[in-house]
């Protein structure tokens, strides 16, 4: 009966909250960024950190922009200006006058390096108004909350976290603890207030002094699931991390219902087993969370992984674990062979817009590479040889990320290449989407447009052998030479 309550009473909270969801306007002024294209995101999913662009504006010749967009709640959002992730809180239906960063653009180095990372700083808000147009004092604002917050509780964490690791009194820990749960400041900022309250779930941890059962009891189970919530996720997945691995060391069923089985109905009734997991959204949530986890390690098989997420698609009666699930699909089975790779819309080196379904049809050896690295340059002589070989049943597509889309058009008219150029710029996500780490990265996709080599080998007598190898196994290599497409066999 509670637990049907608490499903309803969840039910009408989503409900509430998609039909206030209300406008966020942010503006500002800064010369500096005159004719930049300013984007924001917030994430979508937390326990893949799954960013969402949510709204973008281009900043005048005077250096004014603003930029409204949708929100249900209030929010963590962010957005990368040069070298900074700029980050801060909104809330809906209100209005935000910010002062952005000093303008630092990237190098050519940073943009070329797969492993930068942005300097994460704070957003300077200048003014903000609520729904009604009425001025907010700026000392209880959600940002300056969350900052004073912050500044008391960040230190606290670091010291308990000395303190534990020198096994000072487990008294002393406590004590601490308490003292600061006790004295959570209560805003009536909804947001806020439960920011703090999961914020101080995660100094039992850095005092060592709680296992995860504690948290879930106290923290979670019977309390509804904040989605968009930074605080409540992070104490989230910090509590519920390698849940499968813990659960299967007392009951191996687990193993069996994931592994042979791949039943979603059936790991939520096994994991009710253990009482730690006591609502229907709870439970979903862990599992979600573990097979994401999971699919990176080896304790499940991959393909019964999937089974299980795409029974929860289809069975959940929540419709944001359908959102959750469908995207962690995505993510981890674009780069998987037999999958369809992410689309791209980007400008060739005759500056038409082209995207990946143009490839279709033919085998598509895809390259991420720029025209300065001294690898890519040895990789392109190389790539002249497979495509005068190959080229009437294999399509070659070099990605630039070069810095200017001419310095790449010139690069190719240079060497009289014939394949296709494209540069990255209209499409950066393409980077992040291919887990782009290193130059050069290549894919092997197949007519139909599925990835069958991921990744692929760079262009050397490998390659080839691989190539060869893959045409048999699809029963492909007789007929190609029958048809004259191959002309020599590795």
């Amino acid at each position: 009966m509670i637990r049907k309550t608490l499903l309803l009473t969840a039910l009408l909270c989503f409900i509430a909250d998609a039909l206030k969801a209300q406008q966020v306007t942010i503006s500002g002024n800064d010369p500096d960024y005159a004719g930049c294209v300013i984007k924001f995101f917030a994430i979508d999913n937390y326990l893949s950190n799954s960013e969402i662009r949510i709204g973008e504006c281009i900043v005048d010749a005077n250096g004014d922009f603003t930029v409204s967009f949708s929100c249900r709640s209030a929010q963590q959002v962010f957005t990368r200006l040069g070298v900074f992730l700029t980050r801060f809180y909104v809330e809906p239906g209100f209005i935000y006058e910010v002062k952005l960063p000093p303008r630092i653009d990237q190098s050519r180095e940073d943009k070329e390096n797969p492993f930068f990372e942005e300097e994460t700083v704070n957003m300077n808000i200048l003014s903000v108004k609520n729904s009604e147009g009425q001025k907010v004092n700026i000392e209880n604002e959600l940002n300056v909350l969350i900052h004073k917050f912050n500044q008391i509780f960040s230190p606290l964490y670091d010291q308990l976290a000395v303190d534990a690791a020198r096994k000072r009194p487990v008294a002393r820990l406590d004590s601490a603890i308490y003292s600061f749960k006790e004295n959570l400041p209560k805003t009536g900022n909804r947001f806020f207030d439960q920011y703090a309250f999961y914020s101080s779930g995660l100094l039992y941890y850095a005092a060592r002094r709680s296992g995860s059962k504690f948290i879930s009891n106290d923290y979670f189970a019977m309390r509804p699931v904040l989605y968009d919530n930074d605080a409540y996720m992070e104490l989230f997945n910090t509590t519920y991390d390698k849940y499968f691995m813990y659960f299967g060391r007392n009951n191996d069923a687990i193993y069996n219902v994931i592994n042979r089985r791949g039943s979603f109905s059936g790991l939520k009734s096994l994991l009710a087993q253990d009482g730690v997991l006591p609502t229907d959204s709870l439970c979903e949530l862990v599992i979600l969370k573990n097979i994401y986890d999971e699919f990176y390690a080896d304790r499940f098989l991959r393909g019964a992984l999937l089974h299980v997420l795409d029974s929860a698609i289809v069975q959940t009666k929540i419709e944001r674990h359908r959102e959750l699930a469908g995207e962690i699909r995505t993510k981890i089975s674009k780069l998987m062979r037999g999958f369809e790779p992410s689309e791209f819309s980007l400008y060739n080196q005759d500056s038409t817009l082209v995207h990946l379904l143009d490839y279709r049809g033919k085998y598509l050896y895809l390259m991420f590479c720029t025209t300065q690295n001294y690898v890519c340059l040895s990789q392109y002589e190389m790539l002249e040889k497979l495509y005068q070989l190959h080229h009437k049943w294999l399509q070659i597509v070099v990605i630039s990320v070069d810095e200017h889309f001419t310095d790449m058009r010139s690069f190719r008219e240079k060497n009289g290449y014939e394949w296709d150029f494209l540069h990255f710029a209209n499409d950066p996500d393409v980077m992040k989407n291919y887990d782009v780490r290193i130059f050069p990265t290549c894919f092997l996709i197949d007519h139909d447009g599925n990835l069958t080599l991921s990744p692929a080998p760079a262009v050397n007598d490998q390659l080839e052998h691989s190539l060869m190898i893959e045409l048999n196994r699809r029963g492909l290599l007789q007929e190609y030479i029958q048809k004259g497409w191959i002309e020599k066999l590795y």
